[in-house]
């Protein structure tokens, strides 16, 4: 037995992933998200390398992030997006499908150089069918559907503002969403206009599953079903077959309006009177649009089942965040508690590491080398993530150094610090959440580590696709 999971169910969870991390921003949820950060030491430190290995599924995977976390920061802002496509001129573009899996060969929609994005209802073609290069950059903004002198037909969908540019716009992807409503003002209004013009059933191309027998002329094209206002004409390659067949009646006929609406099923009936030899007639399906029409959500347009989630850490977040130092994975967690607490943890930032003071300040530790300190007496390890110079030292332990407990009192040796004795003052300051509480949602190990100073701004960006 085979099964799929649609694009609805998917959308359906990033709906209702989006819709929880809306309600913990306005303040009507009881769940908060936060991203962190987490593994300052390298990945293999026996064999003195650092490539980072693929995430597995599993729980000691999950374990092995929380060691190692050290900060979180909650979630700022949250987008659906698609996989970006820029728009660029000699490229071939694909007509928008009902009958598509994932992103075609060429993709079938674009961003501009003006962060205007549209989808592609027609790809150019020649005389004889043959699908042509783009040429003409899309411009227009509004809900007509002009052909332009390459042949290519664009549907404008919405305008990418400055300030989602700046929060989800990467090399990769692009935000895409649905507005509830806009004033004549907002930056998304034009898209809203989009929206609520767009016009339920239409059939927006055809494809041609069987050429046919050899035709003498281009055959007539009738579509039967029940909207109206569909119209087609069928185009012959060089053998006389149907190499495609397009919306309208005519090589310039307006395509808006020959789309048609209301339909839900249509046949495509191709006349026979041309054949040659009287062989069999082509075989033509519709292609039908979104239920509501091009337009009418731009998420269904391009199929965005992903969300995004866009954190920027300040320096040291209000003295919460690791710097001088290096992290190299990400994660997304789900309702921390407080430390030693059941309580759901709601401040905007937190630290995860333990703490622990000394009696003198030391002097100069290149503790981004990945620096083990070891307890005198109790004999416990841990990596030092930080000294926030107020003689307290940040710091996590892990399966490499095990889990034993500093003792207040103690000497406390750093590796290769040599200058000033280290007395362990108080051995227990608490970190602000428990570690091991929450979901642990998604895990990125990065390719290579990344590093942070008091004096940059990060801008953190996670792509959860489904």
């Amino acid at each position: 037995m085979t099964a799929i999971i649609t694009d609805k169910i998917k959308k359906l969870l990033a709906q209702s992933l989006y819709d929880e991390l809306d309600g913990t921003n306005i303040g009507d949820s009881d769940n908060y998200y936060y991203v962190a950060i987490s593994r300052s030491q390298q990945w293999q430190p026996d064999d003195n390398t650092d490539i980072s290995p693929t995430p597995v599924e599993n729980q000691r995977e999950e374990r092995r992030f929380r060691y190692s976390m050290q900060s979180l920061k909650s979630v700022e802002a949250h987008s659906f997006v698609v996989p970006l496509y820029d728009w660029s001129s000699n490229t071939v573009y694909s007509a928008y499908s009902d009958n598509a899996i994932g992103q075609p060969a060429q993709s079938f929609y674009v961003r501009t150089d003006d962060n205007n994005v549209y989808l592609c209802v027609k790809s150019g073609k020649s005389s004889t069918g043959t699908i042509q290069v783009s040429t003409v950059k899309p411009d227009h903004t509004d809900a007509t559907l002009p052909i332009e002198t390459d042949g290519y037909v664009w549907k404008y969908l919405y305008t990418i503002s400055t300030a989602d540019a700046n929060s989800f716009l990467t090399a990769n992807f692009m935000p895409v969403k649905y507005v509830d409503s806009a004033a004549a003002t907002d930056p998304y209004f034009g898209q809203y206009t989009i929206q609520n013009a767009g016009i339920p059933g239409q059939i927006v191309g055809y494809r041609v599953v069987d050429q046919g027998g050899v035709y003498t002329s281009a055959p007539s094209i009738t579509i039967t079903g029940n909207g109206t206002g569909a119209k087609g004409r069928a185009i012959l390659n060089t053998s006389g077959g149907i190499q495609a067949v397009e919306v309208g009646d005519s090589a310039n006929a307006p395509v808006l309006s020959n789309m048609g609406s209301g339909y839900t099923y249509a046949n495509v009936t191709v006349g026979s009177g041309t054949l040659s030899g009287g062989g069999n007639p082509a075989t033509v399906v519709p292609i039908f649009g979104p239920n509501n029409g091009l337009g009418s959500d731009p998420r269904d347009d391009l199929r965005s089942t992903s969300i995004m989630l866009n954190v920027k850490p300040d320096g040291t977040v209000n003295n919460k965040w690791v710097t001088g130092n290096d992290y190299r994975q990400i994660g997304v967690l789900r309702n921390p508690t407080e430390y030693n607490s059941n309580t759901k943890f709601t401040s905007s930032e937190a630290t995860a590491v333990k703490k622990l003071t000394i009696t003198t300040a030391p002097g100069n530790i290149n503790y981004s080398n990945d620096v083990k300190m070891t307890g005198s007496l109790s004999t416990a390890q841990a990596w030092v993530d930080f000294y926030d110079d107020s003689s307290t030292f940040w710091y996590h332990q892990d399966e490499n150094t095990g889990f034993k407990q500093f003792q207040s009192g103690e000497a406390l040796v750093v590796d290769d610090y040599t200058a000033t004795a280290l007395t362990v003052d108080s051995a227990a300051v608490d970190p602000d959440i428990d570690i091991f509480s929450g979901d642990l949602l998604y895990i990125d190990n990065r390719a290579t580590p990344t590093a942070r100073d008091a004096g940059q701004t990060e801008d953190i960006k996670v792509v959860i696709k489904l």
